[in-house]
């Protein structure tokens, strides 16, 4: 299968969903979707993201400290919302290399506050932050700190559920 040309058209969950399947039936492939991560065309990188997304959940071994690096990299450099989703549903799924990038960590607090960033985006930050401080406690109160003072009326639902959870899951640990 041409991956990248499957990927340069529209395509729906279903669609993602089979690409997933074909690659867990072809696993030497993983190589092949990872690296449309890169792909110039924004559309193409963010749909092979989504997809990746989808394989880390089931196969979070298939990425290396190297590939955590690079979509750290990434996901710091686009001004794409929906490759920046993606690269943080990836990173949230594959285990967190110690110590943490300090840049990593910086901008999962600025995406998280900042209000012209997507609540998927600023939710998937406070988790991976979340996740942060479990094995860099020194960030906990920080985060707690952070999470009290924002004011819940300029964000979401969705922000505001996260933000809850979070700070029950920091508080009662």
């Amino acid at each position: 299968m041409d991956y990248r040309e499957y990927l340069f058209h529209p395509v729906s969950k279903h669609f993602v969903d089979y690409l997933v399947l074909e690659i867990f039936s072809n696993p030497s492939d993983f190589e092949l979707l990872y690296q449309l991560i890169f792909d110039q065309e924004e559309d193409v990188a963010w749909r092979a993201a989504w997809a990746c997304k989808k394989v880390s959940e089931k196969h979070p071994e298939w990425f290396t400290a190297t590939q955590f690096n690079e979509i750290t990299a990434l996901a710091l450099s686009t001004s794409h919302t929906g490759l920046l989703r993606g690269c943080l549903w990836v990173l949230n799924n594959l285990a967190l290399p110690s110590p943490v990038s300090v840049e990593l960590i910086n901008a999962c607090f600025d995406w998280m506050v900042s209000l012209k960033y997507p609540v998927a985006v600023q939710s998937l930050s406070m988790k991976m932050l979340f996740r942060i401080c479990k094995i860099e406690p020194d960030f906990k109160h920080e985060l707690i700190t952070c999470l009290e003072n924002i004011d819940p009326y300029s964000y979401s639902a969705g922000f505001n559920s996260t933000r809850t959870n979070v700070l029950k899951g920091l508080i009662n640990k």
